[in-house]
């Protein structure tokens, strides 16, 4: 094949623009995935639809492109056709799911997994030069050291402040905090408090991360990029000097990872430099010297972590801890991929069904299994996760099989740069400029949907960003970087992903595809020159071809906002309105607006759960007939969207046992029952929700099942070594109520545990 640039050489100076524009709108929007950091609960309730709107947005502009500018070539690549292809699976698992789960977080889901192929696929497109990808690798690099710095302060400055704050203050500034970090049930011993004191006791950082765990793994795999990269810069004009400084980022962000505690990043990054030793060919002397680097700096931060008192030998004792947590997870979510093998139990849906395999003794309900495979696998079914795996699998045969030895690529690189072939691109400044306009826009994006990060965070992160740029800028414009180092990277974001999960986490999950495209942009042919492998596969679509495109790529926004973004920012604007006026006792206008909520998404639960919850207020003050009717119709309506919905069970049997206590209605025992019944085969290995069946059989005249339910829940207790999950620390009804308080339930106190109440129960059958 003849020698050509990326992009005609004669390409008008509009067309210039128009690829300049994408490439510094893509580059923002990878800069402030970094700030994307909500868990996969936060996806499922469509926290991340700026972003995916974004990502959409941005595609359908390259669609316009290629159909306005015929001459532009588009890069062919198999593993981005089989990721796509994976996406389309996807939606087959969530379709099939519809009446059977929640339907909505399965959307959510499904749409974060289009906005990861489309920010894959526009990378290959895009980023099409050695400068831009050393660029943008510096522009991560930049925000990894801001965010490691900004965690090294909370571990050591913040988190203390606030720990100080709230136990050596009263019970009711220790209740003011509690509500303000959103939770309800402030009563001692409840499982919301414990954890929300056993985190603020914890010094690990998680800076704007939902938990520390995803910081770790959005950090370990660029530490990974900086540890191989601080091994050649010796080999530079000014060696020196690039290697002090890539060794201190280095240092700063090894720091935070050893302070999150995250044995599980800590190992990866052990375990990708024995990798790339064993594997890659002509790379075991690099390993061992990275080995060595690695043990230097190791001991270095680790020395520090003992000095300031933030580690201890607990970091080593409780690995087999919590290798033992991480193998219940896996050994619950192996039988519910068997039993749900080829569409999964559909996105967004395992935590609802993990309880039905949860052993007895697990530690928590988790939210995914804490490894990538059985996420996808339990999710999607097994043919999803066969063409993901194919996908990457291909990307990384490509890249193992086409690179040249080291030397050879240094002199490809600046043949590369020198003969000026491109074609258009931004300037290493403009790339560092859209790095700060990400960065500037995933703050304010990530502070609106969760608002718990600290204002502070914006003053270091934006300053620290310039600062590492500055640092870096040589090596940006004469520097090096070797695919290998970025296929390293790669494979320690899914070591870690193997432990610890988060494969749908956009903070985490974008950083591994950006690299694995890195990665795939870097490779070049043994038998070609640099110029030559990037335009290998690069092909001049057909006018057909670029309609198909457009009309694809065109309809994914509009889907997008239409199924996705709408619906929940319009539900979200409801909710929030809702709640206040609740707050202002505006009970009429709050159920305007929940009404609202319900019209604008059918599909979403929550909106069903507060509507229910506003007038199960009211009938505790005066049960009445058309209310109670409107009332037993949302409750029925939400548990017909989800039926797998333990904890939506176990709120309305509670409701309906404290409805039955007040106005002694034998349908509303009935129901109690119904769905305790229904709870406990959701849930059979939890104590709480025998207790309550117990409750409800007594009441119902039935002594014998009683009885057994109360020796199944005191059995389940007593093989239940979690104290914050025991029943002598729960209540009979943890709902939240009016017209009860200071009232006896049933025949104890509201604030009496479940315990006590069996104990009373048998007092009063002996009576």
């Amino acid at each position: 094949m003849a020698t050509q640039s990326y992009a005609n050489p004669d390409l008008s100076q509009q067309q210039a623009r128009w690829f300049k524009w994408l490439q510094f709108l893509l580059i923002a929007l990878l800069a402030s995935t970094a700030f994307l950091t909500g868990d996969g609960p936060a996806v499922s309730e469509g926290m991340t639809s700026w972003s995916v709107m974004s990502f959409a947005i941005l595609g359908s502009l390259w669609g316009v492109f290629h159909l306005r500018f015929p001459s532009v070539r588009y890069r062919m690549d198999w593993s981005s056709f089989l990721l796509c292809l994976t996406v389309l699976a996807m939606l087959v698992s969530v379709i099939s799911h519809f009446g059977a789960g929640d339907f909505r977080a399965g959307l959510n889901n499904w749409w974060q997994w289009v906005a990861f192929a489309v920010g894959f696929m526009l990378c290959l497109q895009l980023l099409n030069s050695p400068l831009v990808i050393r660029a943008v690798v510096a522009v991560m690099l930049a925000i990894v050291v801001s965010i490691s710095s900004i965690g090294i302060y909370d571990s050591l400055v913040r988190i203390p402040q606030v720990r100080a704050e709230y136990f050596q203050g009263n019970d009711q500034q220790r209740v003011t905090m509690l509500r303000e970090a959103g939770i309800s049930d402030t009563r001692i011993g409840s499982p919301s408090r414990y954890h929300f004191e056993s985190r603020i006791q914890s010094p690990e950082p998680h800076v704007t991360f939902a938990l520390t765990n995803s910081l770790a793994g959005f950090l370990a795999p660029w530490f990974t990029v900086l540890l191989f990269t601080l091994l050649n810069q010796k080999q530079s004009p000014h060696g020196k000097a690039e290697f002090l400084k890539f060794l201190g980022l280095a240092c700063i962000v090894a720091f935070c990872l050893i302070l999150t505690k995250s044995r599980a990043a800590c190992c990866a990054i052990g375990l990708t430099v024995l990798v790339g030793g064993v594997l890659l060919k002509g790379y075991r002397s690099v390993a061992l010297k990275a080995g060595g680097l690695l043990a230097a700096i190791g001991v270095i931060v680790f020395a520090l972590g003992i000095a300031t008192q933030r580690l201890d030998s607990k970091i080593l004792t409780e690995a087999f801890k919590s290798l033992s947590f991480r193998m219940e997870y896996w050994e619950s979510s192996t039988e519910m991929a068997v039993d749900h093998l080829w569409t999964g139990v559909g996105p967004g849906n395992f935590r609802d069904h993990y309880t039905f395999y949860k052993q007895v003794g697990a530690s928590e309900s988790i939210a995914d299994p804490h490894n990538w495979l059985l996420e996808v696998l339990t999710s999607f079914g097994l043919p999803v996760l066969v063409l993901l795996c194919l996908a990457i699998g291909v990307a990384l045969l490509r890249v193992l099989n086409s690179e040249p030895s080291y030397e050879e690529r240094a002199y490809e690189e600046r043949a590369y740069e020198e003969r000026g072939t491109q074609g258009p691109r931004l300037s290493a400044n403009q790339i560092y400029l859209a790095g700060g306009i990400g960065c500037a826009f995933g703050l304010a994006v990530d502070q609106l949907n969760y608002a718990f990060i600290p204002l502070s965070v914006f003053y270091v992160a934006l300053p620290g960003f310039a600062i590492v740029i500055f640092l870096l800028q040589d090596w940006v414009e004469r520097g090096q970087l070797h695919p290998h180092h970025l296929l390293l990277a790669f494979v320690c974001w899914t070591i870690n992903l193997s432990v610890a999960g988060g494969i749908t986490y956009p903070g985490v999950a974008y950083t591994g595809w950006l690299l694995l495209g890195l990665s795939l942009l870097s490779r070049s042919n043994k038998n070609l020159s640099a110029v030559e492998s990037q335009n290998l596969d690069q092909r001049v679509l057909s006018q057909r071809q670029r309609w198909i495109m457009m009309v694809f790529m065109g309809a994914l926004p509009i889907a997008a906002y239409v199924t996705f973004h709408r619906p929940v920012a319009t539900v979200d604007y409801q909710l929030l309105h809702a709640n206040y006026d609740l707050s202002q006792n505006k009970i009429t206008g709050a159920r305007e607006h929940l009404q609202e909520a319900i019209n604008a998404d059918p599909t979403n639960t929550d909106a069903y759960l507060r509507h229910a919850n506003v007038l199960f207020m009211l009938l505790s003050e005066e049960r009445s007939t058309p209310l109670y009717e409107e009332y037993r119709k949302l409750v029925d309506q939400a548990l017909a969207l989800n039926p797998n919905s333990q904890t939506s069970y176990e709120l309305f049997s509670q409701q309906a046992l404290l409805l039955y206590d007040r106005f002694k209605q034998p349908e509303d025992l009935s129901r109690a029952l119904e769905f305790v019944t229904r709870e406990s085969e959701l849930y059979p290995t939890n104590a709480y929700v025998f207790a309550r069946m117990s409750i409800c059989q007594y009441f119902q005249g039935d002594w014998k099942a009683s009885l057994l339910a109360q020796e199944k829940a005191l059995s389940l207790d007593d093989e239940n070594p979690h104290l914050e999950f025991k029943l002598s620390n729960r209540r009979l009804c943890e709902v939240e109520f009016a017209g009860w308080k200071d009232q006896k339930i049933f025949f104890d106190k509201i604030d009496e545990s479940v315990e006590q109440s069996l104990r009373s129960l048998r007092k009063r059958r002996q009576q």
